[in-house]
């Protein structure tokens, strides 16, 4: 039985920065603005989630020198579970039969697929 509650995945902006990445497949550094407007504290929960294996983190040469940061295979085994609770929370998901339902309309009124 776990008796300690306390994970990685429980740093400030883990769930968000690995659910954008699965999203995404790969993601720069910059981009984790959309996350939050601390920069700072975005990237040390990132360099944090590579350290335990979670993400790769690579430099890509253009115009300048890119952060590019990906999952592992781990990462995208906890990205997918993520990505399927958020769809549940935002009710995107039948959770009981694990179908995608009809989209809502701002006022919560269902929409036809077509």
């Amino acid at each position: 039985m776990i008796t300690d509650y306390q994970s990685p995945l429980s740093s400030r902006y883990a769930v968000d920065i690995i659910a954008l990445i699965y999203e995404n497949d790969k993601i720069m550094a910059t981009d984790m603005l959309r996350i939050a407007k601390n920069y700072k504290t975005v990237i040390k929960t990132a360099d944090e989630l590579v350290e335990l294996g979670i993400m790769e983190m690579h430099l890509e040469a253009g115009r300048r020198l890119m952060k590019i940061y990906e999952l592992t295979p781990k990462g995208k085994a906890i990205g997918k579970r993520m990505f399927e609770s958020r769809e549940i929370f935002y009710g995107r998901m039948d959770f009981e039969d694990g179908t995608v339902s009809e989209s809502k309309d701002k006022k919560g009124k269902k929409r036809s697929k077509n």
